[in-house]
């Protein structure tokens, strides 16, 4: 394994997004949230403050989950259909390094994505004088390692569907997660024993996005900040999660024939 290739495969990543102008579509909604902003702001925002901020999050977290699963979904396929991979696995690099140097070339667009829209936005809510709270720091932060999450499951089912399969599973399971955990929660609650364990395991399965999701604490003031042993938590999780994922694509792809 090893790590410079990872990094000549991730800025592969990156500098192909920026060929495919994939971080134009960043600009335009960055376009698209200053613009609405400034109508929001015509109607005057006394009072508003903490559904400004509502707004700002919600909107971040759906670009950005967007951006994360249709930049990540097409990654290997793409080598395949377009016969690349021959000359990248003709060279000293194993199909687990190509998986790992894919993954980080597709978290660091969703990052630098992400982060765009987030200065965006707070360009936007200081503008209004909405004031930072350190707290912001922390979703920012959460949200950065749910979207590694994020890449790593996309980049699994990837490996097993078609591009097409593999980003509609994977925004189903971002968005539909959370309600699909809490039905679970709720059968575990009223069900037998015997079916316990059975729903424990189904969402121990599940990816849980939203324990990344700090947007409805960020949204209200006075907040307290998330403890650091509950970061570094959600730190191990994700890592713990995506290696995992990683390991299931190298499953498949190590027997695929390329």
């Amino acid at each position: 394994m090893s790590v410079r290739a990872w990094w000549v495969l991730a800025k592969g990543v990156v500098l192909e997004a920026v060929r495919r102008k994939d971080l134009w579509v960043v600009g335009i909604l960055g376009a698209l949230i200053v613009g609405a902003a400034g109508l929001l702001g015509l109607f005057g925002i006394q009072g508003l403050e903490a559904f400004a901020k509502d707004l700002a999050v919600g909107v971040l977290g759906l670009f950005s989950t967007v951006m994360a699963v249709l930049s990540t979904a097409r990654l290997i396929p793409e080598e395949i259909g377009r016969r690349t991979v021959y000359p990248l696995l003709a060279r000293p690099i194993s199909r687990l390094d190509l998986l790992v140097g894919k993954l980080l070339g597709g978290a660091l667009v969703s990052w630098t994505a992400f982060l765009v829209l987030c200065a965006l936005t707070s360009v936007v809510l200081a503008a209004f004088r909405i004031p930072f709270e350190p707290l912001m720091l922390q979703y920012v932060i959460a949200k950065m390692l749910g979207l590694v999450l994020l890449c790593g499951v996309t980049l699994a089912l990837s490996c097993w569907m078609t591009p097409q399969a593999a980003a509609t599973m994977s925004l189903i399971l971002a968005f539909g997660s959370p309600m699909v955990v809490r039905a679970l929660v709720m059968a575990h609650e009223t069900s037998g024993e015997g079916l316990r364990a059975l729903f424990r395991l189904l969402n121990a399965m599940l990816p849980q996005y939203s324990l990344f999701d700090l947007g409805a604490r960020v949204a209200n003031f006075g907040w307290p900040m998330v403890p650091a042993w509950v970061m570094a938590w959600l730190t191990a999780y994700a890592l713990c999660y995506t290696a995992a994922m990683l390991a299931l694509a190298w499953v498949r792809f190590e027997r695929q024939a390329v």
